[in-house]
Formats: C-alpha cells, structure tokens, sequence
C-alpha cells in the first residue's frame, strides 16, 4: 500500500472520530431538554433571571467571577425577547436553555479542530481531540451542566491555540534544515500577526471574567511564552558576533530579529492590556478571597491530592473498580512516556509544532501546582473540577502527540505544515527506528484506551441523565399535588433550595422550613419561600392547628429526627415514597399526631 492511500486511512480514521464526537455532542443536546439542576446550578439560574445591574452585586459576594452569568443571561434576554423562553407551547424552559448554551462551547472547539487542528497537526489529531473533548472522564457532564467550565475550557483552549500563532508569525529564528542546521529562509517572511494577539488578549480575558483557575491558566500561558520569545530573543541575539556571515542570510535574520522585538513588545502590552481589563473586577476578587480565607467548604489538601487529581483526569465509568484504575494507570504512564519523547525532540530538533505542544500540556500539571500550593500557604483552594479550564489544552495536546507517533507507524510520515523534508526528518534512522516503533505502538494503544473510556464514560452519562430525568418527572408530579399552605420540612439545605425553586417556579408562594439550620446566605436572599425551624414543639403546633406537615427528609439522619419527634413529642409518620431531585434523594413523610 503506498503513501497516499496509508495517509487516506489515518484522515479517515480522524474523520470518523469527528463524527463519533459530532454524534455525542447531538446526544447531549437532547439530553439538554431536562429542567433538573442541582444545588450548583441554583447560584447560576438565580443570577441570570435578573438584570445585570441586580445581578454583579450579587454574583460579587459569590466565589467566581460573571461573565458566564452574562453569557448565559444574554441568550435568556434575546430568546426571550422574542418569545421563545418559557413553559408555554414552542417554547423551551430557562434550563433547557441554559444547559444548551454549555454545549455551544464544544461545538466552537471542534470548529477550531476542523480549522486549526487539522491544518496544522491532520485530521487524525482533530478527531482525537473532539472525540476527546466531549467524551474523557468528567467531561461528558460539563457538555450540559449550567455552569462556567465549559466556556472556561473554550476560552483557555482558544488563547493557547492563538497564543501559538502569534508566536508563529513573529517568531525569531529559523526551522531546522535537513541537516539539522537553522534554515534561516523558512521564516524570512516573519511578520507580527495582529488578529491573533487581539484573540489571545480576548480570550485571556474572558478567561479571567470566568473563573480564577482560568484565569491562572490564562497567566501560566502569558508566562511560558514570555520565557519563550525572550530566550529566542536573546538566542539571536547572541548571533550577531559571528564572523563570515552570508550579508543575504544575515538581512533576513535581522529582519526577523525586529519582528521578534516588536512581537515580544506586544507579547507584553497583551499582558498589560488583559491586567487593565480586570481592574474593574480586582476589588471583588480581594474580597471574595478574604472571604474565602476566612470560611470555606473545600477540605485540606496533601500529598494524596495528587493521586486524586490524576484519578480525576483518567478513571473512567467502569462497574469494575480494577478495570477502571488499570486503564487509569496505563493511559498515565502512556501520556507521561510519549510527553517525555516530544520533550526531547523539543530540544532536539526545535520545532515549533512540537513546543506547542509541550506548553498545551504544561497548563494543566501547573495549574494543579499552583492550586495545592495556594492550599497549602494560605487555605484549601483547590478540587478536581478546578482543573477543568485547562482540560482542552491538556487534551489536544495528548492528541497530537498520539496522532504523530501513529501517522508515523500507518504512512510512513508525520503532518506538518512546513515541508516534506522536515516530515521525512521524524522517521529518520537517528531518531531511532525501534524508539518510533514503540511509541506508535504505544499512541495506538492510547487511542484505544481513550476509545473505550469515552464510549463507557458517554454512556454511563446518558443513562444517568436518562434515570435523573425520569425520577425528575415523578418528583416534579409531586410538587403539582402540593398546595401553598403545607408545610414543608427539609434537614438539608441544597434540598431546601430546590425545593424552594420549583415550587416557586410560577411565582406561588410556598415556604420550606429549614430544620434546625441556616440556609445559605447568599441563596437566603435569591430564592423565596426559605424559613427554619428551630423547636420540634413547632412541629406539634402547626398538626395541632390543622396543618398539612410532609417532612422531605435526607440522609439516614432523617430515622433519627422521626425518632426523637415520636419519642418526644408522639409524632408519628407515614413514608409516602422516595422521590429524587436531580442527585438528591429524599423520603416523603406524612406527619401525624395521632
């Protein structure tokens, strides 16, 4: 089989990863059009059913940044405005719409791998990465969860992927020849590229608006291409010492020497510009951190946090624990082998495709870093989900690295946008013909990995969100059967705040009685209808007094509290049935007093 039709195979290969995304991405769709939240998304659907001058002071003593709530609010305003946002026929509930526009981000970033990634790196590399984005552990909820990770995970994605082409055009000395020599013509004609610092300034912005781990991740990209342009910088600089230099070749260095200045100038002023840009927002942050330091519901973390965070990333959906962590294990030391050969031929052959890689994989080990090291000096900053932001970088860079090991084994050569030459240069026999052929054995064995953990994972997603929709429905048939003046007791308080927000949905006028506890302060204000009792005597009064009392109790603590009420007071109960609410199951108990 020759070149041609090998190399027909591998883009084939990509395009039917596309479509297997494309085909996943359609199924969260449908799978949008469920009106359950959980506690989580409580904060974004209040936030964005209000003004925004109503809704940044709010969104201010919350512990994220707005623009996703602006986002999310902007679409509830322009659909809404024509008409299609709401529970009457042809038209689709504020949640349906919500969780949509948490797919809309996943969409952008196979429109980038259509584009960028495939251009740059081939159609197996892109298919990879959008079968990736929306199937790999964790990722698969974040397709229609209402919450900021998605657009956080666009927007890091986008900056690095932007950050890449400035470099490129600005870049300040040449590809390697054949020889392994710098060919000072290959970038001649360098030139600083406007539209790309303009994006990255954008997106590292928006980063920073949507969440403050994107926004570190945004910073760590800032700082590993200011490393980057200042030691190319200073390496051609040193250059200028040299004697007998080709005038023609040493025009063209200098040439590219000023496009590097001015490139590595307004590397610089992007920073500048994205620190401006947040100004309006810094006050906030520093009271949202004090507020932070001073109570906080993230636990201490250590030395396990590490292993949890690479559990987090690779442990798929299996019913077999062992199963799950053997592939765990396997794609970790993988990734960490074929993450150590780009690294070498990084130094070896400096190719920019190859650093670009190595940097998109670098955001996520740094922000990790930096969040257990935040925890540690100062107070626990830092969960799993918060690596979320750099997930698309992580992941398209594990991508290209699996594809070029594997084109490299199926066609015989590597994609790359410069030339042939340098193509044929990755196979050559000093690179080591038995080295390559492990690695594409190994890349192929990865691509099966991820090709299992995502169809598992994706279908564990589907009937999770399936079983949640049809329990919610039964759960929704209860709340229609309630009236406004039963009194409703919960023992725990992100129940309390749903419940609250269904049954006052339509504006009703329900209230749910918050046992022996404080709502949230910040959900206190939002959500209607929250109220507390104290006294079981309270309890007694209201059957006493001819009251309707249901006690929607949670956890096994619910036995005891019915316990110490009988004991007490004789209250008794009848169990009307289970009823879950989105992930929170809870038993229905009609109290009596007699």
């Amino acid at each position: 089989m020759n070149c041609s039709k090998r190399q027909t195979i591998v883009n084939a290969i990509g395009g039917l990863f596309f479509v297997l995304a494309v085909y996943f991405l359609v199924r969260s769709v449908i799978l949008a059009f469920s009106i359950d939240i959980w506690y989580d998304e409580l904060f974004t659907m209040e936030f964005v059913t209000r003004p925004i001058g109503e809704m940044l002071p709010l969104a201010a003593r919350d512990v994220h940044p707005p623009l996703y709530y602006m986002i999310v609010r902007f679409f509830v305003v322009t659909l809404g405005s024509i008409g299609l946002v709401g529970d009457g026929p042809g038209q689709i509930a504020i949640e349906v719409l919500a969780k949509l526009v948490s797919v809309l981000p996943f969409a952008v970033l196979m429109a980038y791998a259509l584009g960028f990634i495939r251009k740059r790196f081939g159609m197996l590399a892109a298919g990879i990465f959008s079968f990736a984005m929306v199937t790999m552990p964790q990722l698969p909820e974040y397709t229609t969860e209402i919450r900021m990770y998605s657009w956080a995970i666009l927007f890091v994605t986008g900056m690095m992927i932007h950050g890449y082409l400035f470099y490129g055009s600005c870049r300040v000395y040449g590809e390697i020849s054949r020889d392994g020599s710098e060919d000072c013509s290959a970038k001649s004609k360098s030139r600083v590229d406007v539209g790309n610092i303009l994006a990255m300034w954008l997106y590292a912005a928006a980063a920073a608006y949507t969440h403050y781990y994107a926004a570190l991740s945004a910073g760590i990209i800032f700082g590993m291409l200011f490393l980057v342009m200042l030691f190319d910088f200073v390496k051609v600089s040193g250059k200028d010492g040299r004697k007998n230099i080709d005038l023609v070749k040493a025009a063209k260095q200098d040439d590219r020497k000023n496009s590097g200045i001015i490139g590595f100038g307004m590397l610089i002023l992007c920073m500048v510009l994205t620190a401006v840009t947040y100004i309006p927002w810094i006050s906030v942050f520093f009271s949202q951190a004090s507020a932070v330091k001073e109570n906080y519901w993230i636990q201490p973390v250590g030395i396990r946090s590490l292993g949890s965070a690479v559990k987090y990333l690779f442990k798929g959906y299996f019913q077999n624990e062992t199963t799950a962590a053997l592939i765990a294990v396997l794609m970790f030391i993988i990734i960490a082998a074929l993450f150590i050969r780009t690294v070498l031929k990084t130094v070896k052959e400096k190719r920019i495709e190859d650093l670009f890689t190595v940097l998109s994989f670098l955001v996520l080990p740094l922000v990790v870093t930096g969040g257990l090291l935040a925890s540690l000096l100062l107070r626990p900053v830092f969960v799993n989900r918060y690596m979320l932001p750099a997930y698309g970088c992580f992941w398209m860079s594990v991508s290209i690295m699996v594809s070029r090991e594997i084109e490299v084994l199926l066609s015989g050569t590597a994609r790359n946008k410069e030339t042939s030459e340098v193509a044929e240069k990755v196979i050559a026999p000093k690179d080591g013909r038995i080295m390559a052929g492990v690695c594409s054995i190994a890349a192929i064995a990865m691509v099966i990995l991820m090709t299992i953990t995502g169809f598992v994972d994706f279908n564990a997603f589907i009937g999770n969100e399936e079983y949640r929709k049809v329990n919610m429905e039964k759960t929704l048939a209860l709340f229609d059967d309630l009236s406004s003046d039963t009194i409703i007791i919960s023992n725990f308080t992100h129940v309390q705040g749903l419940l609250s927000y269904y049954l006052n949905r339509k504006n009703d006028d329900y209230r749910i009685y918050l046992y022996q506890e404080q709502p949230e302060a910040l959900i206190g204000e939002m959500v209607p209808g929250l109220e507390t009792i104290d006294d079981p005597i309270d309890i007694a009064n209201y059957l006493g007094g001819g009251k309707k009392v249901l006690f929607l109790g949670s956890f096994n603590s619910r036995e005891v509290l019915l316990g110490e009420w009988e004991e007490e007071l004789g209250i008794k109960n009848e169990n009307q049935g289970s009823y879950l609410m989105e992930r929170y199951w809870f038993d229905v108990f009609k109290l009596k007093n007699y």
